[in-house]
Order: C-alpha cells, then sequence, then structure tokens
C-alpha cells in the first residue's frame, strides 16, 4: 500500500477531511475527537474470525482506546505520529 497520497487527491473531500480528524484524534490521543469521526452505529469486527474476537460497539472500542491511551499517559508516552495522509 502507498504512504503518500496521489498528486492529484482533493485535500478538501469529505473523506479526507474525515480521515484527517480521525488521524488528529490518534495523534492527540484524544477519544472524544475520534470518536466524533465515527457513525453512531459503526461496528469495529476483527479479522480473521478464526481470533475469536467479538464485534465491538463505536463504545466499546473507544472505552478500549481510552484504556489504551490511558496506559500510555501511565508510561509517559507520547502522542503517536501517523503518515496516513502524506501527500505526494
Amino acid at each position: 500500500m502507498p504512504s503518500q497520497l496521489p498528486a492529484d487527491t482533493n485535500l478538501s473531500s469529505p473523506q479526507i477531511k474525515l480521515l484527517s480528524d480521525w488521524n488528529d484524534g490518534l495523534t492527540e490521543m484524544n477519544v472524544e475527537t475520534t470518536g466524533r469521526q465515527l457513525h453512531k452505529d459503526f461496528r469495529r469486527s476483527i479479522h480473521p474470525r478464526s481470533l475469536d474476537q467479538p464485534e465491538q460497539s463505536k463504545e466499546e472500542m473507544l472505552k478500549e482506546i481510552s484504556e489504551l491511551t490511558s496506559f500510555a499517559d501511565e508510561f509517559h508516552v507520547g502522542p503517536c505520529h501517523s503518515n496516513l495522509l502524506l501527500s505526494g
């Protein structure tokens, strides 16, 4: 998978805005910002199914992310940095 967007990508599209806001929330370790990007009916499925991980609702996934960020904070781990939306 390419690590950069094509040069002709419309960076003001709703899809890019959503990904950018999601990425900002994760980078800032801000669960509220991340959660705003998910639909109220969001469901997270873990694959492969052979891992026997249950499907998660939006609230369950955000709780898990919150626990992970709290854990990272306890060890003074700074925000993560992502190159999700690097442009070419």
